[in-house]
């Protein structure tokens, strides 16, 4: 307008009056160029629209399922309409791959289960996210070698990562001694993370701060409560976790042994498919694990549940079977399905006992899981019990969606039997006489009997021996001619 005074005074009214004009001459044609532009942006949006459009009606003509995931990383195309998410045409759009879909998932997507992987009882609740994602990383992003120091309440809250796979890779000294040097600085670490804690929650002023300080507050600004009440509860509980991705990989490539044909059984017993995942938070599929209180096979059973589903003796332990176990399982998780009505209470139920589990109900007065992890805390319900539940659906999760998270994992082939029900009692010796297989070939189908084999004892009447198929009818004729053999069944 100063300008505008000027020329008016200057130069004259007409003169102005000209130029003011112009200048609305010059935006007119300012805005139709913008609304040309924009109009070319929209049409090329809606040709891609269409074009997943057409795909999608394709693929249903061909009856071929379509994905309605869209895919965050891709070609320069894909990632310019890759933030509209809400437009699910582009994800069945010709334009993507099957491998490009996989490829493009995140962390985020594999927990919302984006390709529809996993039955609606175990979608991961969203009280649990934080949890569940915590432990999806523990299995598919963090080796053996490192450590993730973090709350025990809320384990989503990581501090640090401590990794030690430069020590232990620079080959300097014993394998032992450089696992060694990690554990200790890893000690030395959650110390000095304690201290720090302690040293905030006796501060009044919180604006001249270490480094290591300043983390421990940004880590710890979202949780409620006065300030030095959180520092000092945080101090006390410090924790940290060794990654399980080297383990979960291992267990990826046993469980192929094994998953087909505990499917089947859980399939027969009316179980959901998704609990045959299990075992790889309890175990990673490792047919030798044991643990510090008895717990023993894939499953972890303990020795009172064992006997009262199998056999469980000073020579034969049915536990140390996969599959022997996995019937076990199922009857143990089914009855406490029935007796709980819900399948996060019965799952941690495995873990607890059914016992503890109704005493933590009591207490919270609630039965839904993570309302009874934020009430109840206390007794033996503490960090392993608390987790047990989101560690199995990352797991779960995880295990799904191992083609988007593991490249190139060489799975075991599966370990078809065919079974025996023995019809009276005999020697290992002797059946190893008359059917011709080694020490070795009977222990590979029958983990069960390890300690039976060592001292030779007696195979009890009803034993179900489990047989290589390829040589079952040749191996059955044999055992029959001085065994009685009751029944017969094959894995598959």
């Amino acid at each position: 307008m100063f300008i505008l005074k000027l020329v008016t005074s200057s130069l004259g009214t007409d003169f102005a009056l000209i130029m003011f004009h112009m200048s609305q001459i010059k935006f007119f044609f300012i805005l139709r160029k913008w609304i040309y532009t924009s109009m070319l942006a929209l049409s090329t949006l809606l040709l891609v629209g269409f074009t997943g459009v057409f795909g999608h009606i394709h693929q249903i003509v061909n009856k071929r399922p379509a994905t309605s995931e869209p895919v965050a990383q891709a070609t320069p195309l894909k990632e310019d309409i890759s933030w509209w998410k809400g437009l699910k045409v582009f994800a069945a759009s010709p334009l993507y791959t099957e491998d490009e879909r996989i490829s493009s998932l995140t962390s985020d997507d594999i927990l919302e289960d984006s390709l529809e992987r996993i039955g609606a009882d175990f979608k991961v609740p969203s009280p649990l996210k934080k949890r569940t994602a915590f432990w999806f990383d523990i299995y598919s992003k963090y080796g053996q070698y490192e450590h993730v120091i973090h709350h025990i309440r809320y384990p989503w809250i990581v501090y640090k990562v401590v990794d030690g796979n430069s020590i232990i890779k620079s080959g300097k000294g014993p394998l032992w001694l450089r696992r060694k040097k990690v554990n200790d600085l890893v000690r030395e670490e959650r110390l000095r993370i304690r201290k720090a804690l302690k040293r905030l929650a006796g501060k009044r002023s919180y604006k001249k701060l270490s480094k290591t300080e300043r983390r421990l507050v940004k880590a710890l600004q979202r949780l409620p409560g006065k300030r030095r009440s959180v520092y000092r509860f945080a101090s006390k509980t410090v924790r940290s976790q060794l990654g399980q991705k080297d383990f979960f990989i291992a267990g990826l490539r046993r469980s192929s042994k094994y998953l087909p044909i505990m499917e089947k059984e859980f399939k027969k017993i009316g179980l959901p498919l998704e609990l045959t995942r299990m075992p790889f938070v309890e175990s990673s599929f490792n047919e030798s694990a044991e643990s510090k209180v008895g717990a023993s096979g894939i499953w972890q059973i303990m020795p009172r549940t064992g006997r009262a589903y199998s056999i469980v003796n000073k020579y034969i332990d049915e536990r140390n079977s996969p599959l022997k176990a996995t019937v076990i399982a199922g009857k143990v998780l089914k009855s406490y399905k029935r007796a709980l009505k819900k399948w996060p209470l019965a799952i941690t139920s495995y873990n607890h006992g059914i016992g503890n589990i109704r005493k933590a109900i009591k207490a919270a007065r609630s039965t839904d899981i993570s309302t009874i992890i934020k009430r109840y805390h206390q007794g033996e319900f503490k960090f392993a019990s608390s987790n047990f539940y989101a560690g199995f659906l990352a797991a779960l999760h995880a295990e799904k969606y191992q083609d988007a998270l593991f490249k190139n994992v060489v799975k075991e082939p599966l370990l078809d039997f065919v079974e025996v029900h023995l019809g009276q009692r005999i020697r290992v010796k002797r059946l190893l006489k008359i059917s011709g297989l080694s020490q070795q070939e009977l222990l590979n189908y029958n983990l069960d009997l390890k300690m039976a084999i060592r001292k030779n004892s007696r195979l009890p009447k009803g034993y179900r021996l489990h047989l290589p198929p390829d040589r079952a009818d040749t191996l059955i004729e044999r055992i029959s001619r001085q065994v009685k053999v009751k029944t017969l069944r094959a894995s598959t």
